[in-house]
């Protein structure tokens, strides 16, 4: 069953999330390749949640330690984070936007 890591965070500053968000577009793929999908949201100018979609949970906990050596290469970027993790029910992607050049 696929799934779901969510996590949470609330950044230092909004500038810091700004310098974050643009790194993280570049260090998250190569540090977490077998994630079938990577969203990154700014909930609030110091806040953002992000989602990684994986083939299953063997997956998502075996990547876990891959995620908190690339977490650990940003210090001083968050005040808090967390995540929780759970099974994917709905992975709908519509078929006007799958070949559309997101974000």
């Amino acid at each position: 069953m696929t799934v779901a890591r969510i996590t949470m965070v609330e950044y230092m500053s909004e500038q810091v999330a700004d310098k974050f968000e643009d790194e993280y577009k570049i260090v998250c793929p190569e540090a977490l390749p077998e994630a079938n999908a990577h969203i990154l949201i700014r909930t609030g100018p110091s806040s953002g949640m992000s989602v990684a979609i994986y083939e299953d949970e063997e997956t998502a906990e075996r990547l876990l330690e891959a995620r908190q050596r690339m977490l650990d290469g940003f210090p001083n970027v968050f005040k808090d984070h967390w995540h929780m993790q759970g099974e994917v029910s709905l992975h709908y992607i519509n078929s006007l936007t799958k070949n559309a050049k997101l974000g």
